[in-house]
């Protein structure tokens, strides 16, 4: 499918909602939001093969009456929140990752390159961005877990296939440091680029807008490693914006990895993901602030906070009981 490259200017003040946050509780979120400037909320509606449609719907009804855009954040390929039945299905089914050193993290996440978790994550999308009001599809998680993944025997196959290179010493010859480790790498990178073309595509049957974009990690060597080429998306027109995760409470750090970012993005939009708290330290109300200020002069079009947590409300709720004290 053709896809038309606008290179529309999205300027965004938002806020990710994680997973199992907030439920019933927006109809106090909202309009605090709303006094606060925030215009857009991404609702963690989709864990993997798990939906929360209910909290969903609930942020979209509340969030509809102060004009608060909501995106549908999608936890791909993860399976975590998922039954142990439901996980050892899908491992007879030979649908999870594999690593290359046999680390059993790899298999808390579906394998990219096979074509049934393409589908099933692709349709998931397309079900949620048919709902009423819902603005956007936010993809999470667009990558693998790490380079030493996946080696599946359904990746072997598809790889030979694909490459018509036959005689592979599996997987020693594909993993790091393997003499096909830069075809391997760059097939793994084409298979990521292939399933947010096809979740692009579904949304396309769509009789409505519904934009897409992604939350990508921040720095350019991550690339390679996660199999997570986002300029390309932004590029070819695959996805509307993207979200660098700038998740640092040091300045310096901030200013390379945008720097380096927005040079990546050219003429695209990208607000600029920042962070509320690190390990244990919690950023104070300027810290938040200076840092939104900095990506804002960086060239970034907005940003979003992760994430809303009790500690990010009662900052807002603070500022609202400033603005009353102060009136």
């Amino acid at each position: 499918m053709l896809h038309i490259i606008l290179h529309v200017v999205i300027s965004i003040t938002g806020v990710w909602n994680a997973w199992g946050y907030n439920s019933g509780n927006w109809a106090e979120l909202a309009p605090v939001l709303s006094r606060n400037g925030y215009d857009t909320v991404f609702y963690c509606a989709v864990y993997g093969l798990e939906t929360d449609i209910a909290g969903l719907n609930e942020c979209i009804v509340a969030c509809n009456d102060y004009d608060i855009d909501v995106h549908a954040w999608i936890v791909m390929w993860k399976i975590g929140k998922s039954s142990e039945q439901k996980k050892a299905l899908l491992a007879d089914q030979e649908r999870l990752q594999v690593s290359a050193d046999d680390d059993i993290r790899a298999q808390s996440w579906l394998c990219p390159t096979d074509p049934a978790n393409v589908a099933e994550m692709a349709a998931v999308c397309l079900a949620v961005a048919a709902y009423n009001n819902i603005r956007g599809i936010h993809l999470d998680y667009i990558r693998y877990s790490s380079n030493r993944v996946c080696f599946c025997e359904g990746c072997r196959r598809r790889f030979q296939h694909d490459s018509g290179i036959y005689g592979i010493s599996w997987p020693d010859d594909c993993a790091s440091g393997g003499r096909l480790y830069t075809e391997y790498n760059r097939w793994r990178s084409e298979a990521i680029t292939s399933a947010v073309s096809t979740i692009r595509d579904s949304l396309g049957r769509l009789n409505k807008i519904v934009e897409l974009s992604a939350a990508v990690l921040p720095r350019e060597r991550e690339m390679d490693y996660y199999a997570q080429h986002w300029d390309r998306w932004l590029s070819s027109g695959l996805v509307d914006f993207v979200i660098p995760m700038n998740y640092t409470i040091s300045d310096s750090e901030l200013v390379s990895w945008g720097e380096s970012q927005l040079h990546l993005a050219g003429r695209s939009s990208i607000p600029c993901g920042l962070i509320t708290y690190q390990n244990d330290y919690q950023l104070t109300q300027s810290e938040i602030e200076n840092q939104q200020r900095m990506a804002v002069e960086m060239g970034f079009d907005g940003w979003v906070m992760f994430h809303l947590s009790n500690h990010l409300f009662s900052q807002l709720d603070e500022n609202e009981t400033r603005r009353v004290l102060h009136r």
